[in-house]
């Protein structure tokens, strides 16, 4: 399964590049919002992780435009800055989830993607059940 990290932090693209492939995801990075823009355009990422604070745009704008791309994106937000407000915002404008860096444990991290990528195929499946027009359309991953 693909997954778009967006950060403006290197190191943090880097390490979760490293870690995530090595859960067999196919992971792209890239450190501005306005690239991680036209890359939902063109492809389908049903995971991303994205950072809150960034230059250009914050991750919150960026969360509202990439839901709108695709709505059915598990979007995880991440953040070295934590409050009570991003939580609420972020959650209520679509996120599934909300992790606070630096990550004292990848697997943390890799917990949060398990259970997104398990929403996913719960969807997946719900909407083959219902054969619904397009639903292969919604996954880039082997059917379950």
């Amino acid at each position: 399964m693909k997954i778009l990290v967006v950060d403006d932090e290197e190191e943090i693209l880097n390490m979760l590049k490293r870690a995530l492939s090595l859960e067999d995801y196919e992971v792209v990075t890239v450190s501005e919002p306005h690239k991680a823009i036209e890359l939902m355009k063109s492809e389908l990422f049903n995971l991303v992780l994205c950072d809150i604070r960034m230059p250009g745009m914050s991750g919150l704008d960026l969360l509202k435009v990439l839901k709108q791309i695709n709505p059915l994106a598990n979007i995880l937000m991440m953040t070295g800055y934590s409050s009570l407000f991003y939580v609420v915002d972020c959650l209520g404008s679509g996120a599934v989830d909300y992790l606070i860096k630096p990550f004292e444990d990848i697997e943390i991290v890799r917990k949060a993607l398990d259970e997104a990528r398990n929403r996913i195929h719960r969807w997946q499946t719900a909407l083959r059940i219902r054969s619904f027009p397009g639903v292969d359309e919604l996954s880039d991953s082997p059917s379950i």
